[in-house]
């Protein structure tokens, strides 16, 4: 009898791929400029060519996923297309009629929708967005600029404004800082991998081994479309002339997070002189450790599970740890709603509808690219700061949303009594009042050995709204096929 063997599974098409799906960038210097496409009343332009004209001016400098050696690209670039723009530069898809997956079609804004997980409201809510500069509709395009040096950051920015000033109008920056410039710039701050609240940033990224029979979350096949065989998520379109066009492309949810620091400092502080009797220790070392419980890491990185008295240099980096592993089911470590622990549960347990108690399963992921806006406090007190955040992933809905939903809501877990009111994360979550029959802990409990748990909260009784949502929008980054078809399309 003949031996049979599987035909060998056919690895990602890299130099399809834009580069920022597979590889994080570390380039000094980037830009994210926004554009609105502005189309004619029956969504063609009435300037043959001329957006197509702006995407062949870029393509040049777009940066794939193939390696590119032992020297970095100077300058470089990635374009993301919302629906709408979809809809603008591709009119034959009929977007909104196609196998385009409802969050994305609806936008970040859609009541219906994403905002069941978002819950965006009070000064975060989608109407304050852009600080009210442009509507959410007009942004149909994002290009990420990267650069090595503020020189060439210049030159890439000139290039790109260049490509629009040349569509005769058919291609709109839309500028949404209200800054000299306008424009999201990377700030570069020291340490670069921390953000303005000085927590390191970016430590624990999907693994993406790119095997598109596998039904681990954290697997490449998750994240980009056209590969995935496993049962769930099938990052789509899977199927039409949708499905060829999003083929090796990855949906982006690019936030703009408005972190109010001095706000979060003076909690700190004010909070560390009741807490630090608490637990024996002065009041500098007290608003450390009260920073770490909100994280569920040292701001220097260390988990609270492997390091739960002190930060330490050898767990800085570390992301082999669990929950149940560690012995810190009771969150006396690590608390229940910290930060970092409700964005990844572990092998904590899931406990929705569906779950198979395995975390490879159970547990969704998304690969962040993030990076600092704005000038610190110590550079200029009133600037205004936060994070340029890019969430990677397959499916909006079953990745990003469901995990801003377990941050809003933790009520994902056992771990949480469902008898009482409902936490949230005490960083990012929004400070929402539900319209359903949700009744939301506005604290935040730190579980103590000695059972006198610490509930953290301001003089109103409520943690304060730390973070606050500039603007959202879901790009799809598509294939560097699609985007040149669309430079040659005569749009």
């Amino acid at each position: 009898m003949t031996a049979t063997t599987n035909p060998p599974v056919a690895g990602p098409e890299l130099d399809d791929i834009q580069g920022l799906i597979v590889r994080g960038y570390t380039h000094p210097c980037s830009v994210h400029m926004l554009f609105k496409f502005n189309a004619g009343s029956t969504g063609k332009p009435p300037v043959a060519g001329a957006i197509s004209g702006f995407f062949k001016e870029l393509m040049p400098y777009l940066q794939n996923a193939a390696d590119w050696g032992a020297l970095k690209p100077e300058m470089m670039l990635n374009i993301g297309l919302t629906a709408g723009g979809i809809a603008i530069v591709r009119p034959d898809l009929n977007v909104q009629q196609s196998a385009f997956s409802a969050s994305f079609k609806g936008g970040p804004w859609d009541v219906n929708h994403a905002q069941l997980s978002l819950f965006d409201s009070g000064e975060s809510a989608p109407t304050e967005w852009w600080n009210k500069k442009f509507a959410n509709e007009d942004v149909h395009c994002v290009v990420h600029a990267y650069a090595m040096n503020p020189g060439a950051q210049n030159k890439i920015v000139a290039i790109i404004t260049a490509a629009a000033a040349g569509s005769k109008g058919m291609v709109t920056e839309l500028k949404p800082l209200i800054s000299e410039t306008g424009r999201l710039e990377q700030y570069p701050l020291i340490p670069s991998d921390y953000i303005h609240f000085r927590y390191r940033d970016s430590i624990d990224e999907p693994a993406l081994k790119p095997d598109p029979t596998s039904t681990d979350q954290q697997d490449l096949s998750n994240f980009l479309i056209g590969y995935s065989t496993a049962p769930s998520p099938i990052p789509g379109p899977q199927s039409g002339p949708e499905a060829v066009f999003a083929r090796n492309g990855c949906y982006n949810a690019f936030r703009i997070l408005y972190q109010d620091t001095q706000l979060f400092y003076d909690f700190l502080e004010e909070q560390a002189k009741l807490i630090a009797p608490q637990i024996g220790k002065p009041p500098g070392f007290a608003a450390e450790w009260l920073a770490a419980k909100m994280c569920g890491r040292w701001r220097n990185g260390s988990p609270l599970t492997l390091s739960p008295d002190e930060p330490k240099q050898e767990t800085a980096h570390s992301t082999v740890f669990g929950y149940k592993k560690d012995d810190d089911m009771k969150g006396l470590k690590c608390p229940f709603s910290a930060h970092t622990r409700v964005a990844n549960p572990r092998d904590e347990g899931v406990d929705v509808p569906g779950a198979t108690g395995d975390p490879k399963l159970d547990i969704p992921h998304v690969i962040r690219r993030g990076m600092a806006y704005g000038a610190p406090l110590s550079v200029d007190p009133k600037a205004d700061r936060g994070l340029i955040g890019l969430f990677l992933c397959g499916d909006l809905s079953l990745q990003f949303e469901t995990l801003y939903a377990w941050m809003n809501l933790n009520n994902f877990s056992a771990v949480f009594d469902p008898a009482e009111d409902t936490p949230q994360d005490p960083l990012v979550a929004n400070r929402f009042k539900p319209s359903r029959q949700d009744t939301i802990d506005h604290t935040f409990t730190i579980p103590m050995e000695n059972g006198k748990n610490i509930v953290v909260k301001d003089a109103q009784g409520v943690l304060p709204q730390f973070v606050v949502t500039r603007g959202t929008a879901y790009f799809l980054l598509p294939s560097v096929s699609s985007l040149k078809g669309i430079a040659e399309g005569g749009i």
